[in-house]
């Protein structure tokens, strides 16, 4: 079923107690089809947008659209 399957689980908060949006842990399961890499633990640059994931995401499913809200690149990191 993963190989098919992308399935992201994240918080909306790195730190529950000072509100912190910056640098969320997000857990991406799933071979996507066999367009992203399996097994591993990465830490992107700061400032990366999250929307890149999402981008990302949609590209990694065909969805071919020019952008997602304010991505400014796929990950290249996470694509097979």
């Amino acid at each position: 079923l993963l190989d098919n399957s992308m399935i992201m689980f994240t918080s909306d908060l790195r730190d529950g107690n000072k509100h912190a949006p910056k640098n969320l842990p997000i857990v991406l399961a799933g071979k996507g089809g066999g367009k992203l890499k399996t097994g591993q633990n990465i830490v992107f640059e700061k400032e990366t947008n999250l929307a890149n994931l999402y981008y990302t995401m949609l590209r990694a499913q065909g969805i071919n659209v020019p952008g997602f809200a304010d991505s400014n690149r796929t990950l290249s990191e996470i694509l097979a």
